[in-house]
């Protein structure tokens, strides 16, 4: 047997201890290989597992690593400050609320349960991805008490993230000039949606031209106005005259931007930026305006309104009828239709549209906030279409446009596009005249002295303007009984103008005080000059005498009077002391005025 491995040894074991003859196998020599086998098997298994959750992460979870992100990182979005360096939004620490799907058991209790507590919160998505086990993000930010609310419910798989979160100190103040975001898309509209913008992406804060101070009077006026008149909406834009610089724009309803989701259908809407309107007999001014700067008429010449006149097979009558000729002057400030067309007619419809080119009252305004809208025209500039939006029918405008456009009239002529960016400039265009802007202060002045605007007079501020109440069209066109916009827009001081305010009431309801009227008379004028009397102050303009008001005015009748070639209406009776049989109210009054009368109302 030699040469032969041996592969069973014999061993004896007795009972003493000793050993007796028995069998032993021999083991082989790969217990230590099994073991290393089953370490690298553990290895790769773990490995395997690794592998396949980063190919999940880089792969299959796009939207968790955007939702993280967005809760973790701080965003690089700047401050946001008024005029004056106070602070609309700002960032700061706080805490949210998500869930993970993977230790939810019961997808339809939580997601009923959270959705109680947050009516906005977008069930079908959270729903969605609680079902797949994933990490849903609820809100970006909730406060301590909604924190302990939640905690009480007991639901399974609640997280507390610590969060960036964009905070907005004044609330619904100027909301939707300001804006707000949303985690993981950033800005949605207004000032937060530009800031997206590379120009603004910088650390630097974003200084506006607003004025808190005067947006928080142009909204609780404006607020007090829809309350007293049951109006469903209503809007305002302060706009500096000389600049451009929009100081004030307002959107009722508004909404909170720390809580946008939560606000009511259509709170969102930037009715002074986003939507045309047809704005009416303030469209008076501009056609005046224009026809005054083209020649086609002279300050003394009248018009005949006594009788409805047919344009293109539509009847066309006023409001109030007078049953005299009225000067260029007194057509606006008796805020005469038929007038209107007569001028309009003169002007002819190529000079007309060139007029509302020059006040970009014919293309979408472009400012540097992303909202805005076109305007709505005519595409066939007949005779019909060109005397109704003689005196603003079927032409549809926004608001800051109309603003903008009247800021020309009455500054100089010259027209600047609105910006709210403080320093943005933009670019300017001359529209009117010197001359033919003095004399429009002129006529807007004797509308609120003597015509239909005599509710907005603001003592000491010899506030200059037009009525505007526009029959809202509906099937079948207008209806005299339907529901109004009714609007004034004008400037302050009138000598001298430094502030153009408009304020338009959507559907305002009339009331014992205005004899049931809810036109713009009674109704607009009324907040406009409230608006006035608050801001003006705030804005460094104090009220001054008839010397100084005087003073303004005066220049160009001076200059007029010195022209033999320029016709003056009543020029033998000093202006400014001229009486009409009507108001027997003289050019420049500092006193409190009394209640509009029949004629206060406009068409």
């Amino acid at each position: 047997m030699e040469g032969l491995r041996q592969s069973v040894r014999v061993k004896t074991v007795f009972d003493d201890g000793h050993r007796s003859p028995q069998k032993e196998e021999s083991v082989p020599k790969v217990r230590g290989d099994l073991r290393l086998y089953m370490c690298a098997a553990l290895f790769g298994a773990a490995f395997a597992v690794l592998a396949g959750r980063l190919a999940y992460v880089s792969f299959g979870m796009e939207e968790e690593i955007r939702l993280i992100r967005a809760e973790t990182q701080v965003p690089s979005r700047p401050d946001v400050l008024d005029r004056q360096g106070r602070t609309l939004a700002m960032n700061r620490t706080g805490e949210g609320l998500a869930v993970d799907g993977r230790d939810v058991w019961d997808v339809d209790e939580v997601v009923d349960a959270l959705s109680a507590m947050f009516p906005s919160i977008d069930v079908e998505r959270i729903h969605r991805r609680l079902s797949d086990k994933k990490y849903a993000l609820v809100l970006n930010k909730i406060t301590a008490e909604e924190r302990r609310a939640v905690i009480s419910l007991g639901l399974p798989g609640l997280r507390f993230p610590e969060t960036t979160i964009r905070a907005y100190p004044q609330k619904d103040l100027a909301a939707h000039v300001v804006g707000y975001t949303i985690p993981g898309r950033g800005g949605v509209v207004g000032t937060e949606k530009i800031i997206d913008d590379s120009r603004l992406a910088a650390e630097e804060p974003v200084t506006l031209a607003l004025d808190i101070v005067a947006q928080q009077v142009l909204e609780d006026e404006l607020a007090a106005g829809i309350k007293k008149f049951s109006a469903k909406a209503g809007w305002g834009v302060l706009l500096h005259a000389k600049t451009g610089e929009v100081r004030a724009l307002a959107s009722l309803p508004d909404f909170n931007p720390n809580r946008p989701g939560a606000a009511a259908q259509g709170a969102w809407r930037n009715r002074a930026m986003a939507d045309t309107y047809e704005l009416g007999s303030a469209f008076k001014a501009i056609t005046a305006a224009a026809a005054i700067e083209e020649g086609v008429v002279t300050i003394s010449e009248t018009f005949d309104v006594s009788k409805s006149i047919e344009v293109g097979g539509w009847p066309i009558d006023d409001y109030s009828r007078k049953y005299r000729p009225l000067t260029v002057s007194e057509v606006v400030q008796y805020s005469s239709n038929i007038g209107s067309v007569r001028m309009a007619q003169r002007l002819g419809a190529e000079r007309f549209k060139a007029t509302l080119d020059r006040l970009g009252l014919s293309t979408r305004l472009e400012t540097d906030l992303p909202e805005g809208r076109t305007p709505t025209l005519s595409d066939t500039w007949r005779a019909s279409e060109l005397a109704s939006s003689a005196y603003g029918h079927g032409i549809a405008v926004t608001p800051l446009q109309l603003a903008a456009s009247f800021a020309a009239v009455v500054n100089g002529g010259t027209y600047r596009v609105p910006h709210f960016v403080k320093g943005e400039g933009h670019a300017i265009s001359r529209a009117f005249s010197d001359q033919t802007s003095a004399r429009m202060r002129i006529i807007l002045r004797k509308s609120v002295t003597e015509g239909t605007g005599r509710n907005a007079e603001a003592a000491g501020y010899y506030t200059i303007g037009k009525t505007a109440t526009a029959d809202k069209p509906g099937r079948g066109g207008y209806d005299d009984d339907g529901e109004l916009i009714s609007s004034f827009i004008g400037a302050f001081p009138g000598y001298d103008p430094e502030y153009v305010l408009l304020i338009s009431l959507d559907e305002p309801q009339g009331i014992a005080a205005t004899n049931g009227f809810a036109t713009a008379g009674h109704v607009a004028a009324p907040v406009f000059r409230r608006v006035v009397e608050r801001v003006a102050p705030a804005l460094g303009l104090m009220p001054v005498g008839d010397d100084v008001a005087f003073d303004g005015f005066m220049g160009l009748r001076k200059e007029m009077a010195d022209d033999p070639k320029i016709e003056l209406d009543a020029l033998a009776t000093p202006w400014w002391r001229r009486r009409t049989d009507e108001t027997h109210r003289p050019f420049l009054p500092s006193a409190s005025l009394a209640p509009v009368g029949d004629y206060g109302g406009d068409c």
